[in-house]
């Protein structure tokens, strides 16, 4: 019997593609990726104690080799210059590791 050889690193391709605020426009997106099958997570992020904004963040992350796909995705939620102010595009590699 052969033994299947993995590597010892751990491979982290995710980017945080953006950060939405708006409860129904996050759900709005899911859709458009799940259509489009792009894989994807969410983080929550809750607002801190003492912080003067009090919305809550979710923040879409998504495979680079997958971020052409997720940008096409979108334009099936509707026209981005409608969503000006609730989307907020990071596209930047995420630093921390998920277990």
């Amino acid at each position: 019997m052969v033994e299947t050889a993995y590597q010892k690193e751990k491979v982290n391709n995710e980017v945080e593609w953006c950060q939405v605020y708006d409860l129904q426009l996050k759900e709005k997106i899911e859709k458009a990726l799940l259509r489009h099958r792009v894989s994807y997570c969410i983080l929550f992020e809750k607002p801190r104690l003492f912080s003067s904004d009090k919305r809550e963040k979710y923040i879409f992350c998504v495979n680079s080799l997958q971020k052409e796909a997720a940008d096409n995705a979108l334009t099936d939620v509707g026209d981005v210059e409608e969503f000006k102010g609730k989307i907020v595009f990071l596209n930047r590699k995420v630093d921390k590791s998920y277990v």
